[in-house]
């Protein structure tokens, strides 16, 4: 794994822990996910499965409840720093999810 997507999964990790304390929300399934794919692919997963049924990820519905969809994975993926990670359609559909 390079030193981005290392950065990129480090991110998210600290998110999740971010998540269960300010937000009393355990994404259980995403810990899972990022145990057997990584960062990167866990993202790209959730894309492909969002653009493909219609449905947004549980946790991206859970920390919009929260007001906080800068602990969500698409608001990392959206950022500059990681946008090499991903394919343009990849991060143009997280921008227009979150809105950006």
């Amino acid at each position: 794994m390079n030193r981005l997507a290392h950065q990129f999964e480090a991110e998210l990790r600290d998110k999740m822990l971010l998540a269960k304390k300010e937000c009393r929300y355990n994404p259980i399934r995403f810990n899972q996910m990022l145990e057997q794919y990584g960062g990167v692919e866990t993202a790209k997963r959730l894309i492909k499965s969002a653009r493909e049924t219609g449905i947004i990820p549980t946790g991206y519905a859970r920390l919009l409840e929260e007001g906080r969809l800068d602990l969500t994975v698409e608001h990392s993926v959206c950022k500059a720093e990681y946008q090499s990670l991903f394919s343009p359609d990849e991060v143009e559909f997280y921008k227009e999810l979150l809105g950006v």
